[in-house]
């Protein structure tokens, strides 16, 4: 260990740059994929990768994963919401007339 760097310096530095690298293997990931014809598989795949970019942002970037239970309430209830309005969305989409 470097004199005057303690381990909480370190936890501090060492967290964001491995996500901004598992950021970038997946944003490399994202732009092979592209060029892969998986059919419609492609779609749950880029999803899945999305996710898993959404969820390290989130969780490291944001900080939840240290935040308090209110703070991920609040979080999980805003996400809910999301996806009620793409619902309503998408069933107004598909009660239309074509």
């Amino acid at each position: 260990m470097s004199p005057g760097v303690s381990t909480t310096t370190r936890a501090i530095v060492f967290a964001p740059m491995l996500s901004w690298l598992a950021l970038l293997v997946l944003l490399a990931l994202t732009i092979a994929l592209a060029y892969v014809p998986l059919g419609r598989l492609n779609l749950i795949v880029a999803l899945a990768i999305a996710s898993l970019k959404d969820a390290i942002v989130v969780l490291i970037f944001m900080e939840l994963i240290h935040a308090k239970a209110v703070h991920r309430l609040a979080a999980a209830i805003g996400i809910l919401w999301l996806v009620f309005l793409f619902l309503l969305m998408f069933s107004d989409y598909l009660s239309r007339p074509r």
